[in-house]
């Protein structure tokens, strides 16, 4: 599953255009989303260094610098686009997990989410969500299999949660440690300390400040 990083000219006309977020919140809604997990760490951050990926295709979603997914590319747009318009309330994050020698391995779960905030134009002219986020332990996140076929194409499966199942994870994470900032500092071990390349890292960052949050 890779990044979809065009630009239409529309979507560049749209940067330029300050948009307010006028979909209400409908709470205890939310749906799922898929991300690329890093076989350099045993904790749920993305592949940002693009291990055993198919050409240099470098993670930056979800930023959990900032809270947020879709912040710096288009990734999985649809699905981000779906929940905005929706006005779901919680974008719940999945992955599989790939690092080599955790009893985790190859399984599939939910690792915490981002609570709908606000919303912005990155720099491919698609939308970013943003807001609180918390994300847990392979240990304490969820299987995704109680829910969802683990085994289905993450773009194929259901995504739409109903009211119960959103209840259910977040009975599931109520008391779990959040490990939201350990997560970030592992992205920036992963960044500086393995090396992302410094001019994938500009890029990126370049990426990251360019995003117009909406009014």
């Amino acid at each position: 599953m890779s990044c979809r990083r065009d630009v239409s000219s529309k979507a560049k006309r749209r940067l330029g255009v300050a948009l307010s977020d006028e979909v209400p919140i409908i709470r205890g809604t939310g749906r799922l989303h898929f991300f690329f997990h890093s076989p350099d760490s045993d904790l749920p951050v993305r592949n940002v260094l693009a291990t055993n990926l198919v050409g240099p295709d470098y993670k930056t979603e979800p930023y959990i610098e900032v809270g947020a997914e879709n912040y710096c590319y288009n990734c999985w747009q649809p699905n981000i686009c779906g929940f905005r318009k929706r006005g779901e309330q919680y974008l719940f994050l999945f992955t599989t997990c790939r690092c080599q020698g955790s009893k985790h391995l190859g399984k599939v779960y939910v690792v915490g989410y981002i609570e709908r905030d606000r919303f912005g134009l990155n720099s491919d002219g698609g939308w970013a969500v943003i807001g609180p986020t918390k994300l847990y332990a392979f240990k304490d996140a969820y299987p995704l299999g109680r829910i969802r076929d683990s085994t289905e194409q993450p773009r194929r499966m259901g995504r739409m949660l109903t009211s119960k199942e959103v209840s259910l994870l977040l009975r599931h994470f109520k008391g779990k440690k959040n490990i939201l900032e350990d997560c970030r500092n592992e992205v920036r071990r992963l960044k500086r300390v393995i090396e992302l390349p410094p001019s994938v890292r500009r890029e990126q960052e370049k990426r990251a400040k360019a995003c117009r949050l909406c009014s």
